[in-house]
């Protein structure tokens, strides 16, 4: 191979590898990629209990029955539950 054709063939391949060399710059752009997102909890928020009067609370009847203890058998009474 001739002396001009290897400075031919190096003088246009020359550009061409140049171009694939990464540089610094590059390097730094090609650096973005996706970071771990720390995870967090969602808690729901506590329930605050709204102050009703009475005289809006509903008013819901519970009727009398027995009830089992060690002891034997108990009737509780009939009462109304104001919710």
């Amino acid at each position: 191979m001739s002396i001009k054709r290897m400075l031919a063939s190096a003088a246009l391949i020359l550009p061409i590898v140049v171009t694939f060399i990464p540089s610094q710059a590059d390097a730094q752009v090609r650096r973005q990629f996706r970071r771990p997102v720390p995870v967090r909890v969602i808690r729901k928020p506590a329930r605050v209990r709204v102050y009703t009067p009475v005289q809006a609370r509903r008013r819901i009847f519970v009727p009398g029955r027995w009830v089992q203890t060690n002891r034997g058998r108990r009737w509780i009474p009939a009462r109304y539950v104001y919710r």
